[in-house]
């Protein structure tokens, strides 16, 4: 900093003070905002892939999430029907005809 004149020199001295501010710790970390903004892209993000992977429609034909769909609509139907000896049960309690 010998040779320059005094505005080329605070001009230094303020590109250096804006150095150390931009690389210190707390300016790399990210601000409330951004971390509200990356929870939301997942909130949206995670249900929408859920629904096009089971529920949107790609026509008759076999496409990459067949398989998957095939196995959520056994569990569906395992979830919502009954086993035999539960509809036994209820029909001898007289809940089911």
């Amino acid at each position: 900093m010998t040779n320059l004149d005094p505005s080329q020199a605070a001009n230094a001295h303020i590109q250096e003070r804006l150095k150390r501010r931009i690389h210190s710790p707390q300016s790399m970390a990210p601000n409330l905002r951004s971390r509200q903004l990356h929870v939301m892209t997942w909130a949206v993000s995670l249900p929408l892939v859920g629904y096009v992977a089971l529920f949107a429609d790609f026509g008759e034909q076999e496409h990459c999430f067949s398989p998957l769909r095939r196995w959520f609509d056994e569990k569906r139907k395992q979830f919502w029907s009954l086993t035999p000896e539960e509809e036994a049960s209820l029909r001898s309690q007289g809940q089911m005809k």
